[in-house]
């Protein structure tokens, strides 16, 4: 804790004359987070996650001191997509590139005319409040009503190699104005070999008829330490469509809420999850029908090797006087070594009678009949494990139509099954 109440002095003295409103945002934000101070295994929503290497690490902000040299080659781009480029949380303008009809600006500079946007409204979640009085990068984007963007909008947050332990609160906002489409990837990639800690916070709001694809990319190095809030406004007759694919870090806590405001409000969120060595990934899901004919299907993916381990709390909540919901949610993980742990609580709270809700959870092994079957027809041993994973896997990126983003996640899969098949 003695070295966030440092950084965030240094803050405060780094933008000595930032907007007032912003600066009480960060004073209350940070008062909360000390009131909460780290989760601990008593906290019943976080007992399976160790933060106390987090906590001990003298993790400092980045300046624009630790600017690095830009790269000839934007890491992790997809080919074809519009680019929003950050590095070390400083936003590249001249190597992004924004179609007409978006709008990006900085979060800070977004915050001065917007400061109801980045309120925390009493969450008890201490990194939400860590973020909002630490932030220090981001963007909000912004697709203009009746604005169809074709080509994905690629946001990268890359860090670099650096001399001393990083931390970043990046905050960004995604908003799709009514009657607009549009797919944006959201790509957190970082290649240090010293810890760092990446605590990000994203608002998403989709407007009457809105379309959104929303791909989330995690790839930080196996230093870094990753804590993230996402939260999804979709308003009446508007679409969305998540897909998170997660294998980076050594720490990995995603906190998710989504809120389906209006009626017929539909959302699709499916998630996959690779973990070896000794990784350990947490991810949270609330999903609030909060509006007639609203529906949302749900299917996250755990694959665990070694000694890492996974944790996933889903809870579908059906409010009072709801009609004609409709809810899935599936979570099912596959144990590739004695040593993986997984807990899993797939949750319905349901408090209206016009619903029809479905949830479940498996965990287990590669099935042996499966496996012997592949084998009697001459596939060797290797091989037929990796058939067998990657279409566990694969089925997960079915609801993505962008072939270049496609091959893209097909490719980081492939690339991480055959890594953890050549160290078995």
């Amino acid at each position: 804790m003695n070295y966030l109440q440092k950084q965030f002095d240094a803050l405060l003295k780094y933008w000595p004359n930032e907007d007032q409103a912003l600066r009480d945002v960060r004073l209350k934000s940070f008062d909360q987070f000390k009131t909460l101070g780290f989760p601990t295994k008593k906290w019943e929503e976080w007992q399976f996650t160790d933060f106390s290497a987090i906590e001990k690490t003298d993790y400092r902000l980045s300046w624009a001191s630790d600017l690095p040299q830009i790269p000839k080659k934007i890491p992790g781009q997809i080919d074809d997509c519009h680019i929003v480029f950050i590095i070390n949380g400083h936003y590249q303008p001249k190597l992004s590139n924004i179609p007409n009809g978006v709008t990006v600006v900085t979060g800070l500079d977004h915050f001065k005319s917007n400061p109801e946007l980045y309120a925390i409204n009493g969450s008890k979640n201490p990194f939400l409040a860590l973020n909002t009085s630490m932030m220090n990068s981001g963007a909000h984007v912004f697709i203009k009503s009746k604005t169809v963007i074709e080509k994905p909008i690629q946001v990268i947050y890359f860090m670099t190699e650096f001399s001393d332990p990083l931390m970043n609160h990046p905050r960004f906002i995604f908003h799709i104005g009514k009657n607009a489409q549009a797919n944006i990837i959201e790509h957190y990639l970082g290649v240090s070999t010293l810890s760092y800690f990446i605590n990000s916070v994203t608002q998403v709001i989709l407007d009457e008829n809105a379309r959104l694809f929303h791909v989330r990319l995690q790839e930080e190095a196996p230093t870094g330490s990753y804590t993230a809030s996402t939260h999804y406004e979709v308003k009446s007759n508007a679409q969305l469509n998540v897909t998170s694919i997660t294998s980076g870090s050594q720490l990995f806590r995603h906190d998710i809420q989504l809120d389906l405001q209006g009626k017929g409000a539909e959302a699709v969120l499916n998630g996959l999850s690779l973990t070896n060595n000794s990784q350990h990934q947490d991810q949270h899901v609330v999903i609030n029908h909060e509006n007639d004919a609203c529906q949302s299907h749900q299917l996250f993916k755990y694959i665990l090797a070694d000694k890492s381990s996974g944790v996933f709390n889903g809870k579908v909540v059906v409010h009072k006087d709801t009609k004609q919901t409709d809810a899935k949610q599936s979570n099912k993980n596959l144990l590739l070594s004695p040593k993986a742990l997984m807990n899993a609580n797939p949750q319905l709270e349901i408090y209206s009678e016009d619903v029809k809700c479905a949830h479940g959870s498996t965990t287990g092994q590669i099935d042996p009949e499966a496996l012997f079957y592949l084998r009697s027809r001459g596939i060797d041993l290797k091989k037929a494990s990796e058939l067998i994973i990657g279409g566990f896997a694969k089925d997960i990126l079915d609801s993505i139509k962008n072939k270049n983003v496609k091959s893209y996640l097909n490719n980081k899969i492939e690339d991480w099954l055959e890594s953890v098949l050549n160290d078995g």
